[in-house]
């Protein structure tokens, strides 16, 4: 054991006294005296640096046996290492004394508790028939989302693989009942959340950026979520379910909401951030959206509720005056150039008033349409901005659509595809399809020309800072589609589909809360999400007893970004070799259940 020099005081004299720190049978702490130096006052005399140089050998000796025993653990693991080579293929599979168990977990379960997730569900379990432990079951999902997402029967089974004592969680039926208390806990959960991650990141809720996408099921079952819509994925046999999704301006996520699958995106927005607004209490609101979401219902509904926004703006197919004065070389405002004075971005205001006409259904087709009579006005900046870069990657998109489209003239078949059937005209009566040259020339005008419509009154700089930060949105459905597998769901009733989405929904809260943390310590240039989540994934020992006096955990993933990852949120690097209990300090794993009785 480690040895340590204090002075202590006995009687009317302090003593300098050298000791070591043990527990006996009992486990209880105990030390004892190694070396006695006599009083403090008489070898001070003979030496003024005597406690200084006492400690500074004691280092020594303690650096000493530590390095002895890090290369005797080292030897130890040596040897074992050959004999793990014989069962190195199937680790997991075949009967012995290897098992491979992942660290990552330890990890995530940090990040668990460090937002106080027990806490609020032990809470939520109280005084409710909830037969088996709530957080347990509901972190299980969220770890196993991370590491291995798919069903719930195969997160059931890969529980075993984990360095995290899963063994409370005994029943595969629990993993589905976890699903039905979680939508009923929703507004609980998510507003927790929102309360830890505010106090870590300081996060202030001045814009909400929102969008919304589409999860398909694989199947043609319509039910209240499940049904028929436009869907982003083009699973056009398939039923869906539409969710919107709210983050702040860090790529966090802030709340969501799940829609039936043939709600038109339009509908959605509006009701999602009244209720942020009201539920945080939030004095000004800043939207942020795609152009999708650019109606004139919407952004009347955006001013009733008392919110501003900065949405991107349709304008192919405004007023003649409009498009005039968005063409006209003569009144940008602002420039951004490059060093050597080549524009890179031109920006202009135009002022335009919003018309919200009354919306008509048709008694025959059920269709709404936009009436004459109109209900109000509004004044609106239009920030138009165009970029020869922009330019550029428009024509070049164009030009292959225009390839395509003349393939598609030669070969009818081929007219079914979305990507440039509309640069084609297909005659009504005979004649040949063809390409449509004048509309193709039209496009061209606008080539290079992007517009912001907001209620602020705004530089188009400030108003174009605001609304780049939409793409991190996007990046949470990439994330949550293409890492955390929230598609396929593998659940087929509502209430399960509503769960199930919530726990993806905190898997992605922690997910991108952990990449904030971790660019925020470790520099954005160094972690993604790629990286961060193949860490967390590879990040595996070996529990090896072949010595049951002396058992050991044989790291098998190379020091880096892991161990990095590990010291942002409070864990210690693992060694190469490690003990059991120095394994559960450095990973704050419980002491309850020893290791070596999960395994």
């Amino acid at each position: 054991m480690p040895l340590h020099v204090s002075v202590v005081k006995v009687k009317n004299h302090q003593y300098i006294r050298v000791y070591s720190s043990y527990r006996n049978e009992k486990g209880q702490p105990r030390s004892r005296i190694i070396e006695n130096h006599g009083r403090l006052d008489a070898a001070l005399e003979k030496d003024p640096q005597y406690v200084e140089r006492l400690k500074e050998r004691i280092a020594k000796e303690n650096a000493l046996e530590a390095q002895n025993k890090s290369l005797e653990l080292e030897n130890q693991a040596k040897r074992r290492m050959d004999k793990l080579a014989d069962s190195a293929k199937g680790l997991n599979e075949k009967p012995g004394n290897f098992k491979s168990l992942n660290v990552g977990s330890a990890l995530i379960r940090k990040v668990w508790l460090d937002l106080k997730m027990p806490e609020m569900f032990r809470h939520l379990q109280k005084g409710r028939k909830i037969q088996y432990p709530y957080d347990q079951t509901a972190y299980l999902l969220t770890e196993q989302r991370f590491l291995n997402p798919s069903s719930k029967l195969k997160s059931f089974n890969n529980r075993a693989h984990s360095i995290i004592d899963h063994g409370q969680v005994d029943h595969l039926e629990d993993l589905y009942k976890v699903l039905d208390v979680l939508q009923e806990d929703k507004k609980t959960i998510v507003r927790h959340l929102n309360k830890e991650i505010q106090k870590r990141t300081k996060r202030t809720v001045t814009a909400a950026f929102y969008d919304v996408t589409t999860y398909s099921f694989e199947s043609r079952s319509v039910s209240e979520y499940k049904d028929f819509g436009l869907s982003k994925d083009h699973k056009v046999n398939e039923v869906q379910v539409v969710l919107g999704l709210v983050m702040d301006e860090n790529g966090i996520p802030i709340d969501y909401e799940l829609f039936a699958g043939n709600t038109s995106e339009f509908e959605t927005m509006v009701p999602l951030i009244k209720k942020i607004k009201n539920t945080y209490h939030l004095k000004q609101l800043i939207v942020v959206a795609d152009r999708g979401l650019n109606c004139a219902e919407n952004l009347f509904a955006l001013k009733e509720i008392g919110c501003d926004f900065v949405i991107a703006q349709k304008f192919k197919n405004s007023a003649a005056e409009i498009k005039a004065q968005i063409l006209d070389p003569d009144n940008w405002e602002e420039f951004i150039c490059k060093d050597d004075g080549e524009v890179k971005c031109q920006y202009k205001t135009l002022n335009v008033t919003q018309e919200l006409h009354e919306r008509k259904e048709s008694p025959t087709t059920h269709r709404r349409y936009r009436g004459p009579k109109v209900l109000g006005t509004m004044e609106l900046n239009w920030i138009v901005s165009y970029s020869p870069a922009r330019a550029a990657k428009d024509k070049a998109d164009r030009d292959r659509a225009i390839e395509k489209a003349k393939k598609a003239v030669d070969d009818p078949n081929r007219l079914r595809s979305c990507g440039y059937k509309s640069l084609i005209t297909i005659p009504k009566g005979t004649g040949s399809p063809r390409i449509n040259w004048d509309k193709i020339e039209e496009q061209a005008k606008w080539d290079g020309y992007y517009v912001i419509c907001t209620n602020l009154e705004i530089s188009p700089h400030e108003a174009t800072s605001i609304y780049r930060k939409l793409w991190q949105i996007e990046d949470c459905f990439r994330v949550s589609k293409t890492h955390l597998e929230t598609r396929p769901c593998f659940v087929w009733t509502d209430p399960h589909i509503y769960g199930h989405f919530l726990s993806c929904f905190i898997s992605l809260v922690i997910e991108k809360y952990m990449l904030f943390m971790l660019k925020r310590e470790l520099g954005k240039e160094e972690i993604t999400h790629d990286k961060m989540l193949e860490s967390i994934k590879t990040a595996s020992v070996v529990y090896d007893d072949i010595n049951p006096q002396v058992p050991l955990y044989l790291r098998l993933y190379e020091a880096g970004l892991f161990d990095r990852m590990s010291t942002v949120f409070g864990l210690d690097a693992l060694n190469r070799v490690e003990t059991p209990s120095s394994l559960r300090r450095k990973l704050h794993l419980p002491i309850a259940k020893t290791l070596a009785t999960q395994t």
